[in-house]
C-alpha cells in the first residue's frame, strides 16, 4: 500500500509541476498582453494630443531605447496603423483612434479570459497541494 501512495505522490508532484509551468506561461502571456494594451493607450493619448495640432508642429519622436529626436510634423491629419498580419493602413485620426480602442478592448477581454484560466490553475494547484499534504500526514 505504501508503494501505491508513493506513486500517487509522484503523480501529484508531476501534475503540480506541469500546472506550475502552465501558470508561468499564462503569466508571461498576460504580461505581454498588458504591455500591448499600454501601447494602445499611449497611442490613443498621442492621437488625442495631436488631434488639434497644426501642420508644422514641433515634437519629439521616440526612436527606441528611451531616445528621441526633434521633428516637425508635416501631416498631422493621418495616422498609419497596424491592422494585423504585418499590414499597416493610413487612417484619419478618428479612424486610427477607433481601431486602437477596439484593439485595446479585445486585449482586455483576452486578459480577462487568461486571468480566469490562471485562477483555475491556481485552484487546481491548491487542491493538489492539499491532497498531497493529506496523503503524507501520519495515519492514526
Amino acid at each position: 500500500m505504501a508503494e501505491v501512495s508513493e506513486q500517487e505522490i509522484r503523480n501529484l508532484a508531476m501534475q503540480h509541476q506541469e500546472l506550475q509551468k502552465r501558470a508561468e506561461m499564462i503569466q508571461q502571456q498576460m504580461s505581454s498582453i498588458q504591455m500591448s494594451t499600454e501601447d494602445c493607450v499611449r497611442a490613443i493619448v498621442a492621437i488625442d494630443e495631436l488631434k488639434n495640432a497644426k501642420d508644422g508642429v514641433e515634437t519629439m519622436l521616440p526612436i527606441g531605447s528611451g531616445s528621441y529626436i526633434h521633428a516637425k510634423l508635416n501631416k498631422v491629419d493621418k495616422v498609419v496603423v497596424n491592422v494585423g498580419a504585418g499590414i499597416s493602413v493610413e487612417k484619419t485620426m478618428d479612424g486610427a483612434k477607433e481601431t486602437l480602442v477596439k484593439r485595446s478592448e479585445q486585449l482586455g477581454k483576452i486578459l480577462e479570459q487568461m486571468n480566469a484560466s490562471f485562477g483555475q490553475i491556481v485552484q487546481n494547484l491548491q487542491a493538489i497541494e492539499a491532497k498531497a499534504a493529506k496523503m503524507q500526514a501520519p495515519q492514526p
